[in-house]
């Protein structure tokens, strides 16, 4: 990542373009970098993002959203270099760095805050990351890399459970969009097989031995493989509690054994630009094991800047003046929280929603101890400030809304879905039926798997059709849901999406939808459906958790195939009732 230069008539020293306006991570650079005097425009692919209310941006820009549409992001992001004037542009996620790597050699990237090529590279392919820290002698997991099934035999006889399922990238592709992956865990063979099987699907899978320790990361901004300066942090409270973002974490200070290993992993790539170092760490015993590596801003960088460690304009610095300016070292014992993941916490702990053979769950004291750390003068919220009130009151305003939205959706959609399984007990039981249509969002899971399955199970008599309202037609079936249903007999292998358009609405008796929104959006673009339109999941439901059928695409094993055994169930409610209305 080369120092911006100022050779276009269209550079501007002091405009700095943000991405990820949305992220709360986002905001603290804004601030940073407004408190700097520096003019800061930001940028979103959502609509009102939390960083558009600052005090300290110029203006809020929309781009295509990257995981639906990466050519049109890119695209945008050229047309800013081009015309933006921007000294630097910060993506501050993956879901933008991503792409701009991919497609870098199509972009003048002078003026984007990128490591170098490959070094990026390296650090977001935690297969490669754990190679070099081996090779370094840095403690890492036990490991094992598998791009198939048949290399887990191997690899389960040498990890004990728990075991933790990593993909290898964060971010999957398939079916013409993004998804986001997430870390799972296998507490036996059965379910390290389903788990391994599903994540498959999205690309190599690092198994990994379970290693209790705080969640702790070293934060870093390096000159050509050179640490200019460093910090620590400590994860109290994460999301999930399993492990995840953290909502609350401290300052702390530098465990020497860990800012060394730091230092060899950044020199070893010749890193350039800002990072965090991911650990955990056993204070007991002084072990530790390196987890990954961030090669952009991380969700904790609020905490650094609380406590002096002002990372964004530390980049500033060193990519458009060419130095980082000498700061002294950042204070030990701040406190910082996310507010709202922070209250997805406490949910998740009054809930106990935690495996015991992972997680030791907080006493009430311990709850009630980090609550009192609000009135603690060290302590800070990521998003909450008096010198810049407005995101905070927004995000408080979400907070509350949100909450309040849950519960009035909650009693809605209860009377909602039990009026749902009266109308569908009443209707299946027609035997006047001669055309159904199957309805979900992508077309490429739930009612592709109910026509197959209705099309093996009825007579010739029936005329059946599936649709989503997915823009794009002609799409595999998820390769999960191909497997699942293979295990019942259902093939989907050469099935191809359709687009609901109103021939099929207007040809169809009988329109079975997964959920209520689809419903919604169904009725709200065709008012005449409203009569023949119901809820799969209505005939066989015995209460209202199972009335809708969940979209599985992306989630666990476990969830396609009990989206598979409900959707067969349900299917054979409708037409058992109606072939037994028809015999008698």
């Amino acid at each position: 990542m080369p120092t911006v230069e100022p050779n276009s008539p269209h550079f501007n020293a002091d405009v700095i373009l943000v991405l990820d306006g949305d992220q709360a991570s986002a905001l603290s650079v804004v601030r940073s970098l407004g408190r700097s005097g520096l003019i800061v425009d930001v940028a979103s692919a959502f609509q009102s993002p939390i960083c558009a209310s600052s005090r300290h941006i110029r203006q809020c820009l929309r781009y295509p959203d990257p995981l639906k549409n990466e050519s049109d992001f890119v695209a945008w992001i050229d047309n800013q270099i081009q015309t933006g004037g921007y000294a630097l542009i910060i993506p501050v996620t993956e879901r933008t760095l991503a792409p701009l790597l991919r497609n870098r050699e199509a972009i003048d990237d002078a003026r984007i805050a990128m490591a170098p090529s490959d070094a990026l590279e390296q650090v977001l392919d935690k297969e490669r990351t754990v190679a070099l820290a081996t090779a370094l002698n840095i403690p890492v997991p036990r490991s094992w890399s598998i791009d198939s099934l048949d290399q887990l035999d191997s690899a389960a006889t040498e990890l004990d459970y728990p075991m933790v399922i990593k993909p290898s990238r964060s971010v999957g592709h398939g079916n013409g969009s993004g998804v986001q992956l997430s870390v799972s865990y296998a507490h036996n063979r059965d379910d390290l097989e389903k788990q391994v099987r599903h994540a498959l699907n999205h690309g190599a899978v690092i198994l990994q031995e379970y290693f209790r320790g705080d969640g702790v990361g070293i934060e870093l901004i390096a000159d050509h493989g050179e640490i200019g300066f460093a910090f620590q942090h400590r994860r109290l409270h994460e999301v999930p509690l399993t492990g995840g973002g953290s909502s609350l974490r401290c300052s702390e200070a530098i465990v020497p054994a860990l800012l060394e290993a730091a230092r060899a992993l950044i020199k070893a790539l010749h890193w350039h630009g800002v990072a965090m170092v991911e650990f955990k760490y056993d204070a007991r015993t002084g072990e530790f094991r390196l987890m990954e590596i961030n090669g952009r801003f991380w969700g904790s960088l609020p905490l650094a800047i609380a406590a002096g460690a002002d990372f964004p304009r530390m980049l500033y610095e060193l990519l458009c003046e060419g130095r980082i300016a000498p700061r002294p070292p950042a204070q030990e014992g701040v406190v910082c929280r996310q507010l709202a993941r922070d209250v997805d916490w406490l949910e998740h702990v009054l809930r106990r929603n935690a495996p015991a053979s992972l997680v030791s769950l907080p006493s009430w004291n311990d709850v009630l101890h980090d609550s009192a750390l609000v009135f603690s003068p060290r302590h800070h919220f990521d998003v909450q400030s008096l010198s810049d009130p407005k995101p905070g009151l927004i995000d408080l305003g979400r907070i509350i809304g949100t909450q309040v939205n849950r519960v009035s959706n909650l009693l809605r959609r209860r009377w909602q879905l039990t009026q749902q399984r009266r109308r569908a007990r009443r209707a299946c039981s027609n035997p006047q039926v001669k055309s159904v249509l199957f309805l979900c969002y992508g077309n490429i899971n739930r009612s592709a798997l109910a026509h197959a399955y209705a099309a093996q199970r009825l007579s010739s008599s029936v005329s059946l059709m599936s649709a989503g309202f997915h823009a794009q037609g002609g799409r595999p079936a998820d390769p999960v849901m191909v497997a699942t249903a293979a295990e019942q007999g259902i093939d989907l292998s050469a099935w191809q999406s359709t687009t609901v358009d109103a021939a099929m609405l207007a040809s169809a008796d009988l329109v079975l939808a997964m959920e209520l929104p689809h419903i919604d959006r169904l009725l709200e673009e065709h008012p005449e459906a409203s009569g023949k339109t119901f809820l799969l999941g209505g005939a066989s439901a015995t209460s209202g958790n199972d009335v809708e059928i969940i979209d599985p695409y992306g989630l666990s094993p476990d969830t396609y195939h009990a989206v598979c055994r409900q959707v067969i169930r349900s299917v054979d409610a409708w037409f058992n009732h109606a072939q037994h209305r028809t015999e008698r």
